[in-house]
């Protein structure tokens, strides 16, 4: 079916919403509160500007991933600031009420009510995190953010890119944005196509397509997209992997997909939407459309998750695809993807489907595929799960299909998979708008590189590939980065796993099985002849799910020049996975003997943060590399490069790794335990007696280690989902007998929160 007949919904005469074509009617029947504020209204001017006149700030307290996950997906757009266990919103009094209905434990904050208007501007110290400030050494990248370009910078190193490697890059231009269709200046929206053109110039190779910076005010993916184009062009004749998917793929990159107002977040303002001025005149501020509600599939889509209200962030816009940016992503994806889905949302794409689509946001740390808008059923769950948490194994994000948590349509994401059934993903990166520079290079861009390496490796066969098993931490020890004479003894060392994931939101892995072989082929670069090797695994039988591998290779009669080794491994059911490839160069010109690194770091801690540095690591040569994994409590990160800055948060007792490897590919290791100082929450306490239906509850032994509690919430089970204000001593009468689950929330001075939770039963009997 033609694209433009995919949008599956029909216009009721009167009225802006759209309604599902028949078949689907019992969308009326379902109630998804948590999204009810966004759902598609038609409300009055005036009305409007009563209700962003009085919003409020409010911390919604959470008690699991799952529940993080909901809340940061339903009210983005609303998002004042995230700690490990609570985020503050800004909302109106209505939404508030709502929530504290439906059972969320929700708390006044009077004092970040001057940050309710997230698409004004704002100052530095409450928008950007500690350690943000503009030097006066800084000549390049948004202020305060050395490491995020400009979107003028941003044009200019894409313009550098493809004047200096005009055999691997094309630049294109697929539209205007809104400014410049209207003669006010503006932007064209940029693309770079990644490939090797003279391979590739005639014949059409599966797609990676990539875009950033659809939500203008995320710094992160409009920095992830230039940088990645810089990675596999300044890589292409190192890095094996790199070298073969620019001859065997073709990587598309939307550079900054919301131009306009990308220059207005660079001033520091909290923008959202597109800039287009034919909406909300009542508040220049809020004016524009959200681009990532305005797509042509399941637009304003009953579900929620959108509004007609033009002044709300999540605005849809007056009919799909009415921005030019929207308009010219949706042609432009005509010329990349091939249409190989059906015209129903059961229709299924068929396995052999190319292409893979990610639309790159910040923030919550979590990967989403489709669908966020259908109460169907997806036709290919399964496949778009595995691929999903095989992307979550490498940056280590939560995996869950978007309508897990949140349901709106006029994606981008959506629309890709709806319309052409390839395989989409919406990668939320990071953990703020603004995320830190430390964060970003030394933890959100190394993982997530990785994440998109494996994308672009899978994109011929995306619905199969991630079926196979995966060859994790692949190294060839005694040679890794460096030329070797021939005879030096260099081992392959690899994790195979079919069983390697990311964590799941609904807890459920995908299917894994046992490794049933690996396969080695060594070619000389420039020859066409190959030997294969089938490896043994390390423990001398491959029976699991996860297998070592530690082949020694026989170099002595090897000649000068460069190799290639590539790796695939097979599960028991038969399913490759995709290749893994690393260089080898021999020259017996080069220095034979290297001595093993020594790992050591030294480090700075303060309250929250610490920074660690390895520079006292000790190598016989340049080119050290530096891995630090940083866990404990319900924190689990991993940083790479050689100073790091971490900021953990919470109080309490860590472990720190740092692996260092040299350029042979050796490796060495230091572990240190710290006990850090940080954010302190209170701790609640609960002792009860009952007397009949009536019970008496003590929460008075609750306490702060360096504040004092100021107030407690209870729930006491039963049909009433809400949390009540209360005292230290409550006294409660159940309506019946039977077991009752008691929650005591307490808070503190600083808005800091603990929790206790207990089943009692109660009886009639005294």
């Amino acid at each position: 079916m033609g694209w433009q007949n995919r949008n599956l919904y029909y216009p009721i005469e009167g009225n802006t919403m759209f309604k599902k074509m028949p078949g689907l009617a019992l969308l009326s029947a379902v109630s998804f509160s948590l999204a009810a504020h966004n759902t598609p209204h038609a409300t009055s001017s005036s009305t409007l500007t009563q209700q962003h006149a009085t919003q409020s700030a409010y911390q919604l307290v959470f008690f699991s991933d799952s529940q993080k996950a909901e809340y940061l997906a339903n009210y983005h757009n609303a998002i004042l600031e995230v700690t490990h266990n609570h985020v503050v919103l800004s909302l109106s009094k209505a939404e508030s009420e709502a929530l504290r209905a439906d059972g969320a434990l929700i708390i006044a904050r009077p004092d970040m009510n001057r940050r309710t208007q997230p698409q004004r501007k704002t100052s530095k110290t409450m928008t950007k995190p500690a350690g943000g400030a503009v030097t006066p050494s800084q000549t390049s990248g948004i202020p305060a953010f050395a490491c995020y370009p400009t979107l003028a910078e941003t044009q200019q190193l894409a313009e550098t890119l493809a004047q200096t490697y005009p055999d691997f890059v094309e630049l294109k231009h697929i539209g205007p944005s809104w400014e410049k269709s209207q003669g006010l200046g503006g932007h064209d929206l940029t693309v770079l196509v990644l490939k090797n053109k003279k391979k590739n110039n005639w014949r059409k190779r599966p797609a990676l397509y990539i875009q950033g910076a659809i939500h203008a005010r995320e710094y992160t993916p409009g920095a992830m997209t230039i940088k990645f184009a810089q990675y596999l062009l300044e890589h292409r004749d190192t890095n094996a992997d790199v070298n073969w998917i620019l001859n065997e793929r073709e990587i598309h990159i939307l550079l900054i997909a919301n131009p306009d107002a990308r220059v207005l977040a660079e001033q520091d303002e909290m923008w959202r939407k597109n800039t287009n001025t034919a909406y909300c005149a009542l508040d220049e501020s809020k004016r524009g459309v959200d681009l990532n509600r305005n797509f042509d599939f399941a637009w304003a889509s009953p579900v929620g998750g959108s509004t007609d209200d033009q002044c709300a962030e999540t605005y849809h816009g007056p009919s799909a695809a009415s921005e030019p940016e929207t308009q010219a992503i949706q042609a432009y994806l005509r010329t990349v993807f091939k249409d190989r889905r059906g015209n129903l949302p059961s229709d299924p794409a068929p396995s052999w489907t190319q292409g893979v689509f990610l639309d790159l946001h910040s923030y919550g740390r979590y990967v989403m595929w489709p669908w966020s808008s259908e109460l169907t059923p997806n036709p290919n769950a399964t496949e778009l799960a595995m691929l999903g948490h095989r992307l979550a194994a490498y940056n280590d994000y939560l995996a869950f299909e978007t309508k897990e948590r949140v349901q709106y349509g006029g994606t981008a994401t959506n629309y890709a998979y709806g319309q052409y059934g390839v395989a989409a993903y919406t990668l939320e990166l990071g953990t703020w708008f603004f995320e830190s520079c430390a964060n970003f290079e030394g933890e959100i861009w190394p993982n997530n590189l990785n994440a998109l390496i494996y994308a672009a490796k899978v994109a011929k066969r995306p619905y199969k590939l991630p079926d196979g098993p995966q060859i994790i931490d692949l190294r060839l020890q005694g040679a890794e980065r460096t030329a070797v004479p021939a005879g030096t003894p260099v081992n392959i060392i690899a994790q195979i796993a079919d069983d390697h994931f990311g964590p799941a939101l609904s807890g459920q892995m995908p299917r894994s099985q046992a490794i049933k072989k690996v396969l080695l082929t060594i070619r000389k670069e420039g020859h066409h002849r190959a030997r294969r090797v089938l490896l043994s695994a390390e423990d001398g039988a491959f029976d699991s799910a996860r297998e070592a591998i530690n082949y020694s290779l026989d170099t002595r009669r090897w000649r000068n020049g460069r190799y290639i080794l590539t790796l695939r491994a097979q599960d028991e059911s038969g399913q490759w996975g995709t290749r893994y490839a690393k260089f080898l160069t021999i020259d017996n010109a080069a220095p034979e003997n290297n001595r093993a690194p020594v790992a050591d770091f030294s480090s700075d801690c303060r309250y929250a943060i610490c920074g660690f540095d390895g520079t006292t690591s000790q190598d016989d040569q340049d080119g050290l590399s530096y891995r630090w994994v940083f866990e404990g409590a319900r924190f689990y990160r991993v940083f790479h490069g050689q100073q790091v800055e971490i900021e953990f948060g919470r109080a309490g007792d860590y472990q720190l790794t740092l692996q260092v490897e040299d350029r042979h590919g050796l490796r060495d290791t230091k572990s240190v335990s710290l006990t850090l100082d940080g954010v302190r929450p209170p701790v609640a306490q609960l002792s009860y007696q009952c007397n009949g239906l009536s019970c008496e509850f003590d929460s008075s032994a609750s306490y702060d280690p360096n504040g004092e509690i100021v107030s407690r919430y209870w729930q006491f089970g039963g049909d009433d989902p809400a949390y009540i204000p209360g005292e230290a001593k409550m006294t409660h009468t159940f309506p019946s007998p039977g077991e009752y689950t008691i929650i005591l929330v307490v808070v503190d001075n600083e808005y800091q929160s603990g929790v206790i939770s207990q089943t009692i039963k109660v009886s009639e009997d005294e």
